[in-house]
């Protein structure tokens, strides 16, 4: 199970839990990623790549209102390699997950 990712220099805690109104939320003042653990398959897949993009977007202070679509694009991108990079069991985690749900 994972309980902490990289971001750059952030160590951001994973917590698997009971959450009421959302299946992730990320927390960029105390660096915590909530999972509600209920989840899985390619619903929990998508709620780790819907979350992670929340901490690219807090973590490159990416402005969506401010930007065009190719610059977030291309922001993003690169938040996603260095996310991978950077958490070899976070990308092994997730590819189980896809190959879980294919079956």
């Amino acid at each position: 199970m994972i309980r902490t990712i990289r971001y750059g220099n952030f160590k951001i805690d994973v917590e698997f839990t009971h959450l009421k109104d959302c299946y992730g939320l990320y927390d960029p003042a105390s660096k915590l990623l909530q999972i509600d653990k209920r989840q899985s398959g390619l619903r929990l897949f998508n709620t780790w790549m819907h979350e992670l993009f929340h901490i690219i977007i807090y973590h490159e202070e990416i402005n969506v209102n401010d930007r065009g679509e190719e610059p977030i694009a291309v922001a993003v991108g690169d938040g996603y390699t260095k996310i991978f990079k950077g958490n070899p069991r976070l990308k092994n985690y997730l590819m189980r997950l896809l190959k879980v749900a294919k079956n």
